[in-house]
């Protein structure tokens, strides 16, 4: 990131190919308003840390509906990280994230055990996806 106009050319060029990017941990760290209109990302992932207090904290709470709103007005696809509870899915649905990941989801599986599931299907008790928004399918 020292050298901004080399990275936007970098990421350009893998754009170019079909690479889509995403902002790994929005709102921790070194991320940061400007980015998002520099480069040329496609996804916002809201960290864990947001999505875990989500109904206990109001504060972060508004913090993942600012982001969710910020991602939707640049027409950016919302990914929240770490959902691990049925509440924390159907209030993220609420506000219209699109894309969701975490324990409560699926745990972390072998190639092997996600090839048989896009084969044969998820019969599992999954809870209704995040995958509903207009913007998800981008």
């Amino acid at each position: 990131m020292h050298d901004t106009d080399a990275t936007i050319r970098k990421l350009q060029a893998l754009k170019a190919l079909g690479v889509r990017l995403a902002v790994d941990d929005f709102g921790t760290g070194y991320s940061s308003l400007s980015y998002l209109q520099r480069f040329p990302i496609d996804i916002l992932k809201i960290d864990r840390a947001f999505v875990a207090a989500i109904g206990s904290d109001d504060d972060k709470s508004s913090l993942v509906r600012a982001i969710v709103s910020l991602a939707k007005a640049m027409q950016l696809q919302a990914v929240a990280e770490g959902i691990e509870t049925r509440a924390q899915t159907e209030i993220l649905t609420g506000l219209g994230c699109d894309l969701a990941q975490g324990y409560y989801l699926a745990h972390p599986m072998d190639p092997e055990a996600l090839e048989n599931i896009l084969h044969t299907g998820f019969t599992g008790a999954l809870p209704p996806l995040l995958f509903t928004s207009p913007t998800a399918s981008k």
